[in-house]
């Protein structure tokens, strides 16, 4: 009988033994594959924030078990970087993709004037090819472009006021959808009309997902990106956003005509059709270049817009 009770209890420890290596096993699979093998590379992983998805949230999973709590004091899993910190002693000089700030606010700063113009962007993370300028830490994109815009407005001694706002960050923190990017983008945008309402323009700058051949043309031996306007149909009062718009655009086929697509008007059922264009008639929404066009093409026709919002400013 004692022999039988002690093969009994054997058997029960053996199941239990195997049980805790089965638990242990799935812990350490499911930490695995939810955490370490969702990117190859640090680039992929900054990548991965900014794409017109919510797979981000995959990163911030964080489970609360006691293995999970021991296991992410060795190696961090929701920083990529880390792995590299703990084996090879490696640490980045900078991030690879940082949030870009304005560098060159020297002159902006200095004019004796009020601002005219505000300028931001809905989608902070459409980019442009090539690398970044001298002076600027990202891979360049809108947020760069409005930064030039706004130098080259000063040229023309007008002032103009930059939202500095991290859309993404907002996005990823109400766990909203890149879709929801324009609402995102109204809260701060109404932040700062509040704040200062005598804005005569204000321009939420895109990038136009177009090929190379739509998004270039060549104006005096310089290769330059086209832009268009988009208007919102869905709100009342548009007709008066269509109409500075309109204006704009004449102006700028008065002088270079072959630099603008012209203007796009959406509304209707499957469109945005408003565009935040509904808190003020001097909102505007300008289409610079393509993907395939780099920084140096959207300056050389920020380098003929800047004159013609500067002599349009003026006349208002």
């Amino acid at each position: 009988m004692k022999k039988i009770k002690l093969k009994k209890r054997k058997f029960k420890f053996r199941l239990i033994l195997y049980a805790f290596i089965m638990f242990l096993g799935y812990e350490l699979s499911f930490n695995l594959i939810m955490n370490l093998k969702l990117v190859n590379s640090n680039e992929d992983f900054i990548k991965a924030l900014i794409i017109d998805s919510n797979y981000h949230l995959l990163y911030e999973k964080k489970a609360d078990d006691i293995f999970s709590k021991i296991f992410s004091k060795i190696i961090d899993v929701n920083k990529p970087v880390s792995i590299l910190e703990n084996t090879f002693h490696f640490k980045p000089n900078e991030a690879p993709m940082a949030y870009v700030k304005n560098p060159k606010l020297e002159k902006v700063q200095s004019l004796n004037v009020n601002p005219s113009v505000y300028i931001y962007n809905t989608h902070q993370s459409e980019a442009y090819a090539g690398e970044a300028l001298e002076g600027y830490n990202i891979k360049p994109g809108v947020m760069m472009a409005s930064y030039l815009l706004q130098e080259k407005l000063a040229d023309q001694n007008i002032k103009a006021d930059i939202m500095e706002d991290n859309i993404t960050d907002y996005l990823n923190l109400n766990n909203m959808k890149y879709s929801k990017s324009y609402s995102a983008s109204r809260q701060f945008l109404q932040d700062a009309l509040n704040k200062y309402s005598d804005y005569k323009l204000i321009i939420d700058l895109h990038r136009d997902s177009i090929s190379k051949e739509k998004s270039t043309t060549i104006i005096n031996n310089k290769s330059c990106v086209k832009i268009s306007f988009v208007v919102g149909k869905d709100h009342t009062g548009y007709e008066a956003n269509l109409n500075k718009v309109t204006q704009l655009n004449n102006k700028i086929k008065d002088k270079h005509p072959e630099l603008t697509r012209g203007i796009i008007t959406k509304g209707g059922a499957g469109s945005n059709g408003i565009y935040n264009q509904d808190l003020s008639p001097n909102i505007i929404l300008i289409e610079m270049g393509g993907p395939e066009n780099t920084i140096d093409e959207v300056l050389n026709t920020i380098d003929l817009l800047a004159p013609i919002i500067g002599e349009y400013i003026n006349e208002t």
